[in-house]
């Protein structure tokens, strides 16, 4: 496969769309401890996935990178904040 699959963490029980994400993100805001360790945790469950992010409230993201997961020259932005794929 080669489109980069996006998929949302909180969108239910169904794991077929995070199972084969290369990018996973959260669109609820989280504190900042919960949100590093949701991020820590989404990346050691899926091993395909290589970018999470994490909303925190008050604003900002964590963002965890897998350490070999992204070649130079990828990037990957949200405008507007994180939401549901509509």
């Amino acid at each position: 496969m080669n489109d980069l699959v996006v998929a949302c963490l909180d969108a239910g029980p169904d794991e077929r769309r995070r199972e084969c994400a290369d990018v996973l993100y959260s669109a609820v805001p989280h504190a900042a401890v919960d949100a590093w360790l949701l991020a820590v945790r989404a990346l050691a469950r899926y091993p395909g996935c290589v970018l999470v992010l994490v909303p925190k409230v008050g604003g900002g993201c964590v963002v965890r990178v897998r350490p070999s997961g992204l070649t130079s020259g990828c990037a990957i932005a949200l405008r507007g904040g994180a939401g549901r794929p509509r």
